[in-house]
């Protein structure tokens, strides 16, 4: 049984067409690990030791405290604050008392 070389070339072409088209990640993942382990952590340590010390409840109460409206609740003043600094002014000043607003 003979079997012409035009019968066998299409099929070698789509072969070789086949094993060209893929391709592998494994290449691309290694290099991932590698930027991984040549990364300079060093900031992101730092500012890890910087948090270690601030407790959630504090973390709230800190922005609480940056994005809350205050009001005075003294009789007829009535003042609405949105900076903390203004608030202690405020109530060094007239000695008023201050809540929050919600």
């Amino acid at each position: 049984m003979r079997v012409s070389i035009f019968a066998i070339l299409p099929i070698a072409l789509a072969l070789a067409s086949s094993v060209t088209a893929h391709y592998d990640d494994d290449f691309e993942a290694r290099d991932y690990i590698d930027d991984l382990a040549t990364r300079n952590y060093g900031d992101i340590l730092g500012a890890r030791d910087l948090l270690v010390d601030i407790s959630t409840r504090d973390l709230v109460d800190e922005l609480t405290r940056r994005t809350s409206k205050w009001t005075c609740q003294a009789a007829g003043c009535g003042q609405t604050f949105s900076e903390y600094a203004k608030v202690t002014a405020h109530k060094e000043k007239t000695g008023h008392k201050i809540g929050l607003t919600k």
